[in-house]
């Protein structure tokens, strides 16, 4: 019975220092050594194509990014992606907008882990949806919307502080099954402007 007492006493002083212990933390959950970070942000992004560079101007991105991973090597980044730029052809209203908007995933690895600067690499699959707004009249050889597959790869640094998070990236997005407008310089009666892409971004967000 002593040895009892003695037991449950011992255990109510080590759960009463622990709790009035300020430096006490609970044991880590695998989020919290991955690493869990919100992000919004936006940049700068155009065609790398000719032809779409010749009917479109470069414009302006943004995007919503949640990344499992910052505190390890190997990180998951989902997000949502949108994108506008001005697209002037023959037959089109002047005051007509490319808007792109989809979703993508994406692998990324980290060159580090425990250090307030945070090089990186990613790539991965998006999928964007085009489509021309503003245009009360389109009797040009451009489609109303279109839907493309891209593949986003890139570089980026992260600097993270008490909690916040702040990167930059570059990025190049290889695109498929486009068929928004011609080419201007086909091989044949088919071929379609190839809607590659480039951009830089700036994010701010949230580290748990």
């Amino acid at each position: 019975m002593r040895t009892l007492t003695t037991n449950l006493l011992s255990l109510t002083i080590l759960t009463g220092t622990a709790a009035a212990d300020p430096y006490y933390t609970e044991p880590s959950t695998t989020l919290d050594r991955m690493g869990v970070a919100l992000e919004a942000g936006g940049g700068v992004e155009g065609f790398t194509d000719e032809s779409m560079r010749t009917t479109t101007s470069d414009g302006g991105n943004w995007g919503v990014r949640a990344t499992i991973g910052t505190k390890s090597l190997l990180g998951f980044e989902g997000a949502y992606i949108g994108s506008a730029q001005s697209i002037d052809a023959l037959g089109l209203d002047n005051d007509a907008v490319l808007v792109g908007n989809g979703v993508q995933g994406a692998l990324r690895l980290n060159a580090t882990t425990g250090m307030e600067l945070q090089p990186f690499v990613f790539a991965g699959v998006a999928w964007r949806h085009y489509q021309i707004a503003q245009a009360d009249i389109n009797t040009s050889d451009v489609q109303d919307s279109d839907d493309v597959l891209e593949v986003p790869m890139g570089v980026g640094l992260a600097y993270k502080v008490r909690g916040f998070i702040v990167d930059a990236r570059g990025e190049y997005r290889l695109a498929t099954e486009n068929d928004l407008m011609p080419s201007l310089n086909p091989t044949d009666a088919n071929d379609k402007a190839s809607m590659h892409r480039w951009g830089v971004n700036a994010n701010v967000g949230v580290e748990f």
